[in-house]
């Protein structure tokens, strides 16, 4: 019997999740519910205990953003889940700080993993902040392990045909960072291609940016309240202690 589409991506997702579980973090994470979701200015995200079965066990999430994955390299897919990873490690085992604070336990934990918190996404920028992205250590054990991944012959079998073509990717400064990682050409090479090149443009549908937008939806995990206002606010629920997530109103 065929795997079907929802098994294969979501399949893919947790087969990264269980290497680099075992390989970066001593296996110590638990078992989370992953989701597929569009949100805005977002890769993707960690949400404590946000599901619970009938029985009363609780389960961590971590959603992707399929638009990303669409026009992101490999390796920023792999990068964006273990950054996640990470905040679910401190959940369980340190001390997270405010909501969407990315304090100095959570920084000294990334860099271990090799993984460099910057809220450039390249060398030279902070290693604490509100909003970080971060980049492969040079000969760290995050970069071995996606090494691992892709001579293993790791993929991401399906890809949003309708992601925005004006998605960020890899900049041209982050993509000279990663040639001069030590890599073999052909690792080298499926980890920063994006996965429509990989795909090819032609599959994507012709989608246009919505003009005239004037407002977003911010919407809070826990408590399901919602607040609208213009784009790219950073808001946070003092109820739950979360930040609020952006969307289109």
């Amino acid at each position: 019997m065929n795997e079907g589409p929802t098994s294969a991506l979501y399949g893919a997702i947790e087969h990264a999740y269980n290497h680099f579980n075992a390989t970066l973090f001593e296996g110590k994470l638990p078992k989370v519910l992953f989701t597929v979701q569009r949100q805005k200015n977002v890769m993707g995200y960690f949400s404590l205990e946000r599901w619970t079965s009938v029985g009363g066990d609780r389960c961590h999430e971590i959603a992707i953003n399929p638009a990303y994955i669409a026009r992101a390299a490999l390796l920023e897919v792999f990068q964006t889940l273990c950054h996640e990873m990470a905040h679910c490690f401190q959940h369980c085992y340190g001390n997270p700080s405010r909501t969407a604070y990315h304090n100095k336990e959570w920084a000294d934990h990334m860099e271990s993993i090799g993984l460099m918190p910057s809220t450039t996404g390249l060398p030279g920028g902070a290693r604490t902040g509100q909003k970080m992205n971060d980049y492969p250590l040079k000969g760290g054990a995050f970069i071995r392990e996606c090494d691992v991944l892709v001579k293993g012959g790791f993929g991401l079998p399906w890809v949003d045909r309708q992601a925005e073509s004006y998605t960020p990717v890899l900049s041209e400064e982050g993509a000279s960072y990663i040639n001069s990682l030590e890599l073999e050409p052909e690792s080298l090479d499926r980890l920063s291609s994006s996965l429509d090149q990989v795909v090819g443009e032609e599959v994507f549908a012709d989608v246009k940016p919505a003009k005239g937008k004037v407002k977003s939806r911010y919407s809070c995990e826990g408590c399901s309240s919602n607040v609208w206002g213009k784009p790219g606010l950073r808001l946070a629920c003092l109820s739950c202690d979360q930040e609020l997530v952006e969307s289109a109103s």
